[in-house]
């Protein structure tokens, strides 16, 4: 399982199943039709006590609840499964059509149906690989089984670039599709979202040694350097908290946080945009970023490599390649701050991984590491809006970097040995 096929099944659950779809319902049956848990599986995101999820596939193995003896017959009544999943299998269905007419059949009259599968990628048997979809073969399945589409979108991220449709009966009362993003309530929050939620979590241990900080200038007096040098007329930040750094911003500014602590009326050209940075990026309209590209950006969200690493793929596709993207915390003080899981309250995540990912994938940028305070800043330059190794790459990058360690990069991260001093730095 790689990591976009889970996002956008969260995706999916987040639009789909939370709010009323949910409350409504007391138990909820889930099937994941070629569920095999192979590098991960959709059983997080269906965690809820509310979801009885079974796993149903055409071989024993890890995580599968149903072996089945026909793959193109589901043992289940018709229109008894609220809600049926499926991805990375139908590519290796040989009559996938006939599976995907079965699935209609148990499918709940208001039930909904999850399909991702791939439209690129390398050849991977699983026993065979036959198939790649396009948007067009989705509306195709929905018309010969009799579902209609609810929605269908291209995932570009490589090297799959998977395919995501939402499918229900035709006559379910179809609430019209809403990007509109709203926070989960703590009774929708699974494994899967709270692995990934940011931690508030105040600590008492301020004089330890974990929650020591270095640097010779407070990135907020770098910032404000960048501020005065560059030629700006349009600011992006991600990870307002308290408005601080934005307050530098002496242009027009674009602000993304889900929860921002600021007045609006406090700014005089801010465009504030209450939701999670990758919602921000799927689906804002009303900014044509080819008239105005985004000329200064600032990356200081959630502190995990991953959420870092879009938000860079997604601020280099709209900015001039003049730019500069200030990305923070990249540098720990201590191997707890580093944490994935808040741990202190010096706490940088595991973006320092960012460095490490943009020195081995895109040698062409220019990458300065600042020894600020308190945990280091990377200015980067040389951006080309064009490239997409990145992105094509996500999936495999997110998989090698998960089980980077630390302590290989010690010298670089921890000691900081290739950063320059901010004093030097500003004097240049």
């Amino acid at each position: 399982m790689h990591a976009s096929s889970l996002e956008n099944m969260h995706r999916c659950y987040e639009r789909f199943i939370c709010g009323d779809y949910l409350s409504r319902h007391d138990k909820i049956s889930v099937l994941d039709v070629g569920g095999a848990n192979v590098n991960g599986s959709y059983a997080d995101i269906f965690s809820l006590e509310k979801f009885n999820y079974i796993a149903a596939d055409i071989a024993a193995s890890e995580g599968v609840d149903v072996v089945l003896s026909d793959p193109y017959k589901l043992p289940f009544a018709d229109h008894s499964v609220d809600i049926i999943i499926s991805g990375q299998a139908f590519e290796h269905v040989e009559y996938f059509w006939l599976l995907f007419e079965e699935m209609s059949r148990v499918l709940a009259q208001d039930g909904w149906l999850f399909l991702i599968a791939p439209s690129a990628g390398p050849i991977h048997q699983y026993p065979v690989d036959c198939y790649r979809f396009y948007p067009d073969a989705f509306y195709a399945l929905a018309r010969y089984a009799k579902l209609a589409t609810v929605d269908v979108r291209l995932d570009e991220r490589g090297p799959w670039r998977d395919l995501v449709g939402v499918f229900a009966h035709n006559n379910k009362e179809i609430t019209p599709t809403s990007n509109q993003w709203r926070p989960l309530k703590p009774s929708e929050k699974n494994k899967y979202s709270a692995q990934r939620a940011p931690s508030n979590t105040q600590f008492n241990d301020e004089s330890t040694e974990i929650n020591q900080i270095n640097g010779e200038l407070n990135y907020l007096e770098v910032l404000a350097i960048l501020h005065d040098r560059l030629t700006i007329s349009n600011y992006l930040e991600i990870g307002v908290r308290n408005g601080h750094s934005l307050r530098l911003a002496k242009s027009k500014a674009i602000a993304i946080d889900p929860d921002p602590n600021i007045d609006v009326n406090d700014f005089n050209q801010l465009d504030l945009y209450q939701m999670p940075s990758d919602y921000f990026f799927s689906n804002q309209t009303d900014i044509d970023f080819e008239k105005a590209p985004i000329d200064f950006a600032f990356i200081d969200g959630m502190h995990l490599f991953e959420f870092v690493l879009r938000d860079f793929i997604n601020i280099e596709s709209r900015s001039a390649n003049e730019a500069t993207i200030v990305i923070d915390d990249i540098f720990p003080n201590h191997p707890i701050q580093a944490s994935p899981q808040r741990a202190s309250n010096v706490w940088t995540g595991d973006v320092w991984k960012i460095v490490v990912c943009l020195k081995r994938y895109r040698p062409d940028l220019s990458l300065t590491m600042i020894d600020s305070s308190p945990t280091g800043l990377l200015l980067i330059t040389g951006l080309n809006k064009n490239n997409r190794v990145l992105t094509d790459h996500y999936n495999p990058i997110i998989r090698e970097f998960n089980s980077l360690d630390l302590m290989d990069y010690e010298s670089l991260i921890l000691k900081r040995d290739e950063s320059i001093s901010p004093l030097d730095w500003q004097q240049q």
